[in-house]
């Protein structure tokens, strides 16, 4: 009796010794004194965009490139679906170029969940290999849930997203190149437009329903090309989930049902960025499935159909940049006040890593971001005053992802899986990102 007490009583100190090893306590250490944002706060202040002044009229150019896998993947959303089985409407990724003659920017969006990391470094690594210089990459996805899987190679991104697949994310990569050429090859003398269209009357928040504030706006930049072809850049804060997950077609969602739609009434390109996703969706339909991705379309195509749009000048000047993001400790919930520890989320996923993405195009201003950002945080924290001579368009999912970032009031208050399980980063990245874009944009 005696030997068996002691062997149970190893084995419980074992088993604790390993829950202390993988489980902590949440951080709640008051952000200012945080190192990482002292850190980051200390690069904003020093940083300095790159200015690239125009040196010839402006000219964009457009392709896209069919990613749609030839052979069977995992599907990526929702809970882990291990393969599609049809195909409702292909994948794509869109490319608009614009040029000032110092530089040219790209704008790519993947109908994808995320723009994967692996596709965003193969992407470059192939533009660096092909010597091609004086290029800047602003990414993002349309965040659909009926796009493939299969394309982080991490235990966690092997879990939940299906199987990793190099050979695709090597495919896919090589065609967005490709087609990035072909876009630089047919750039035009154009001039760009600034659009935004208030639809808050469709969006509802979908985290705090009775009590969140919603970005309603449907934003984005039209382009009139020389030879009398148009095309079109939008962000919308709705998610891109009006498809079942058990529905197993792959589909780019209302985003690329919007494209479809819009070049039926003359538009020659078109291309979404997932905007402020983090907490938005559309009202509650009566359709479902494919009608209710036609009906939200339709409502956004309604918006745009009755724009008013005043071109602006066709030289204008470009700055860019790529602002690293400095992260303190890894903050996976796993209950109210406890953690997985970071060397455990480190082991289950990739490190945190991301940065703000900056384009500012004329009077334009992109800021993209590698997580689900709030709408509501750009709304309570009114971030459109905080560079009021210039139009801003904050997008998600521009080539690494952090998770959720909601509004803070919401970290200790709600259960819902994103200010749960799908916080990385802990009870205070609202208020973070908030300083981080305001500073950026102060700092022009």
């Amino acid at each position: 009796m005696k030997k068996f007490v002691k062997w149970f009583a190893g084995v419980i100190l074992l088993l604790l010794l390993i829950v202390v090893s993988l489980v902590g306590p949440i951080d709640r250490t008051p952000l200012e004194d945080q190192p990482f944002y002292k850190t980051m706060m200390d690069r904003l202040d020093t940083l300095k965009p790159s200015v690239y002044p125009p040196t010839a009229v402006l000219q964009v150019g457009w392709s896209s490139a069919n990613i749609t896998p030839s052979y069977t993947m995992p599907m990526a959303g929702y809970t882990p679906r291990p393969k599609f089985e049809s195909v409702h409407d292909s994948l794509y990724a869109r490319i608009l170029a614009i040029d000032n003659g110092s530089i040219t920017s790209y704008l790519i969006s993947t109908d994808l969940m995320l723009f994967p990391p692996a596709l965003k470094e193969r992407i470059n690594n192939k533009l660096t290999t092909a010597g091609v210089q004086n290029y800047f990459l602003y990414v993002s996805s349309t965040h659909t849930h009926n796009g493939v899987g299969g394309w982080n190679d991490s235990l966690l991104g092997n879990l939940v997203l299906g199987d990793y697949h190099d050979e695709w994310v090597e495919w896919a990569a090589q065609s967005i190149v490709n087609e990035m050429r072909k876009a630089n090859a047919s750039k035009v003398n154009s001039t760009l437009s600034y659009f935004e269209s208030d639809v808050s009357e469709w969006v509802e928040n979908r985290i705090a329903f009775d009590q969140g504030t919603v970005d309603g706006k449907l934003r984005g930049i039209s382009v009139n090309r020389q030879d009398g072809s148009k095309g079109i850049v939008f962000t919308f804060g709705a998610h891109a989930t009006s498809i079942s997950k058990n529905r197993l077609e792959l589909s780019g969602d209302y985003p690329s049902e919007t494209i479809r739609q819009l070049k039926t009434k003359g538009w020659n390109f078109g291309m979404y960025m997932a905007g402020m996703v983090g907490s938005h969706r559309f009202k509650w339909m009566p359709e479902t499935d494919f009608e209710y991705v036609a009906r939200s379309a339709a409502i956004l195509v309604s918006k745009i159909d009755s724009l008013s749009l005043t071109p602006s000048t066709d030289s204008l000047t470009i700055k860019t940049a790529h602002i690293p993001i400095k992260f303190g400790p890894s903050q996976l919930r796993i209950a109210k006040n406890w953690k997985a520890r970071d060397w455990a989320f480190r082991v289950l996923a990739d490190p945190l890593r991301g940065e703000l993405t900056f384009l500012e195009i004329g009077d334009l201003v992109f800021i993209g971001t590698p997580c689900d950002f709030s709408g509501e945080i750009f709304t309570n924290e009114k971030l459109n005053e905080a560079a009021p001579d210039k139009h801003l368009m904050i997008t998600s999912f521009n080539g690494d992802y952090t998770g959720y970032i909601t509004y803070d009031k919401h970290y200790d208050v709600l259960t819902k899986d994103e200010v749960m399980s799908m916080n990385w980063v802990g009870p205070y990245y609202g208020t973070y990102y908030t300083d981080m874009i305001k500073s950026l944009l102060a700092k022009r």
